[in-house]
């Protein structure tokens, strides 16, 4: 399935030029990374589950058995993995502007708000723009309350939303192994396509809604600025021209500002491109006039 990029492509004219925003922190644009527990390993190691998580979106998998939000990892096979909040600054800035989080099972009820509320403001401060946190079976009643603390301490993060599994999995027992945790293929196949759905709620816009011609009307010898808006896709933004000359005196600049003094009169029309960091791009035909002073 290929993302349409880009929700908003229009002309808008700037009294002057303002400084672009800092980007947020390190994390990758465009880029999903998903940080699971053993729960996650029945998409991993399964090839048309992870199909399905992975389809139309670069998505790093980080999944590790017996993994927690904070404090020490249960040991599995002589090994203690990473909890969550270490594995956030062992990715440093290779972890992705979207973060899918599958992780709590085998956290201690007790503590869990501030574990959640720990690895909510340690995935901010990695630069994360979305987190997408899959909520829990509640095959036994601990799970149910881990949700509703998961519920509350969401409500509280514009920049997290809860992925219902446990919705989604209600009474479907064929999904689970005996433990009503841990997936059979089926189940796998379930969760991975429950995740990709949120991923595209989350990220993928949904349509170029610009006409395919702008006019503006600009004056030869007098200065000209505006810049050329996109609303959607995964930033930052690159734009060129690939068609058609500019107006002599007129420059389009890489962040989309077309700046200049036009020093020549007549109608120009030309094709731009527009691109984004996960490389998706969409065209624009915008024309000028230039008028006689």
């Amino acid at each position: 399935m290929k993302l349409a990029p880009f929700l908003l492509a229009s002309l808008t004219a700037l009294v002057g030029l303002s400084a672009p925003a800092p980007a947020a922190a390190a994390a990758q644009p465009g880029r999903v990374t998903v940080i699971g527990d053993s729960v996650l390993t029945a998409v991993q190691w399964n090839a048309q589950p992870r199909a399905i998580l992975q389809r139309g979106f670069p998505v790093d998998l980080d999944i590790a058995v017996c993994r927690r939000l904070t404090g020490a990892s249960c040991p599995f096979e002589g090994e203690t993995p990473e909890n969550l909040v270490d594995t956030v600054q062992s990715l440093g800035d290779q972890i992705g502007a979207t973060v899918v989080v599958e992780v709590g099972y085998n956290d201690p009820e007790a503590g869990f708000a501030d574990a959640v509320e720990a690895s909510v403001q340690a995935l901010l401060d990695a630069g994360v723009q979305r987190i997408l946190w899959v909520n829990y079976h509640d095959f036994v009643p601990r799970y149910a309350r881990m949700n509703d603390v998961l519920d509350r301490v969401a409500q509280g993060y514009p920049q997290v939303t809860v992925v219902d599994w446990q919705r989604d999995s209600f009474v479907r027992y064929s999904w689970f192994q005996s433990d009503g945790i841990h997936l059979v293929y089926d189940g796998a196949v379930a969760l991975a396509t429950l995740i990709h759905n949120a991923l595209v709620a989350a990220i993928e816009p949904l349509r170029v809604v610009a006409p395919a011609r702008h006019m503006t009307v600009v004056q030869v010898g007098s200065r000209f600025s505006t810049r050329l808006v996109v609303g959607g896709g995964e930033g930052p933004y690159r734009w060129r021209v690939t068609s058609g000359p500019l107006a002599r005196g007129l420059h389009l600049l890489g962040d989309g500002v077309l700046t200049g003094t036009p020093l020549k009169p007549g109608r120009f029309t030309i094709e731009l491109l527009v691109s984004d960091s996960t490389g998706e791009s969409v065209p624009l035909r915008v024309t000028l006039m230039v008028e006689p002073r």
